[in-house]
């Protein structure tokens, strides 16, 4: 049991105490309304890149909530930068001249997810890990990657784009490294 206690989030609810196991966050029941305020900034941005892309906007703009929760100044201690996140390299071959830009940036990542979504045979879930794992490392396993941050990033947005479909088994697998890790997505 201990054992299972590292490999997940223990989760604690309501009054009779009852105890959760999973890799999975928890949702959200509202958004705060500066978190609102902040989205709806750069709405018009999103919308256009999304039309001409034909991304859907939802799935934008959880990408941007948890990759910078709205914050075009965001610098990852990975050197991810901006709004969506982008490489310099990533940033580079798409273009961005200014990752720091909003629309810059947004076209770029937004770019990217058409990318990633058509080398993925519009499969949401690679897509995903994808571009938070990198798409040569997703095409390798042919799967989304047993390293825990990349499985918890496709979670949280697979869990606010898709709630009602996001229930699946659970599996207990080992990480690359030989980690417990219980997941609800097969080898």
């Amino acid at each position: 049991m201990f054992i299972l206690l590292l490999a997940g989030q223990l989760v604690i609810s309501g009054e009779d105490g009852e105890i959760m196991l999973s890799n999975i966050p928890q949702l959200e029941e509202t958004s705060t309304a500066e978190q609102v305020a902040i989205c709806e900034d750069y709405d018009h941005i999103i919308r256009h890149y999304c039309q001409e892309y034909a991304i859907d906007q939802q799935l934008v703009k959880l990408v941007i909530e948890k990759e910078s929760q709205f914050n075009p100044k965001a610098v990852s201690k990975s050197g991810a930068i901006g709004l969506m996140q982008l490489m310099p390299g990533t940033a580079e071959i798409l273009g961005v001249e200014d990752p720091y830009d909003p629309w810059e940036n947004i076209r770029g990542g937004v770019s990217y997810l058409r990318d990633l979504f058509d080398i993925f045979d519009d499969d949401l879930e690679l897509a995903l890990a994808a571009y938070h794992a990198g798409p040569g490392l997703v095409r390798k396993l042919k799967r989304v990657p047993s390293i825990p941050e990349t499985v918890e990033y496709v979670d949280y947005i697979i869990s606010r784009y898709m709630p009602a479909q996001h229930h699946k088994e659970v599996y207990f697998t080992l990480t690359d490294e030989g980690t417990p890790f219980i997941t609800n997505r097969p080898k």
